[in-house]
């Protein structure tokens, strides 16, 4: 993950991997088909360590929104923690000359099951009366994602910024936007 991270795919060798590995080329070989093939396998490991860093198939409190939001809440603040893990999926998502189609399709496709279902679990909260009726649920979960996706690619750039208290305060804003007064 560190080296593809680091130098992107291009710039990543199956050699460069193998040395990292402590084995031989044709040992990374043994195990991935190819370089692509290494690729989407270390993409799909970067997946899985961020849903079981964000729990998210942990029992949550509260409205199905407003456990979203906390699991966005999460998810920036496991960006922040591994700049090499969070650099992988940005590689992928705005390095289009250097990523294979592959990676490319995968950020897609990451990006659009983001926000679908960000927008189903908003919308099911509106419909049970968790959280305002009169909102656009896609409108949000493209918020959302968009906020999350482009705070974190500034934060890759300059990292001072503090994009966890960044996501915390959109995520924040739109709890007390949402929540229907009950008073």
């Amino acid at each position: 993950m560190k080296l593809f991270a680091e130098n992107g795919y291009r710039g990543t060798s199956l050699a460069a991997v193998a040395e990292a590995a402590g084995i031989t080329r044709s040992g990374v070989l043994h195990h991935f088909a190819s370089k692509e093939a290494l690729l989407a396998a270390v993409l799909a490991e970067r997946d899985e360590q961020a849903f079981d860093a964000v729990e998210v198939d942990r029992e949550y409190e509260g409205p199905a929104a407003l456990r979203a939001f906390e699991i966005i809440d999460r998810l920036a603040a496991r960006n922040e923690t591994d700049r090499d893990f969070t650099r992988l999926s940005h590689l992928a998502l705005f390095g289009s000359a250097d990523a294979p189609e592959l990676a490319q399709d995968w950020s897609n496709e990451r990006l659009r099951t983001y926000r679908d279902n960000l927008a189903r679990v908003i919308e099911d909260s509106a419909e049970a009366g968790d959280i305002r009726t009169d909102i656009d649920a896609e409108a949000i979960a493209l918020v959302l994602v968009g906020a999350l996706t482009g705070l974190t690619e500034l934060w890759l750039r300059d990292e001072s910024l503090d994009m966890v208290t960044a996501v915390r305060t959109l995520t924040g804003m739109l709890r007390r936007d949402l929540v229907p007064d009950r008073g």
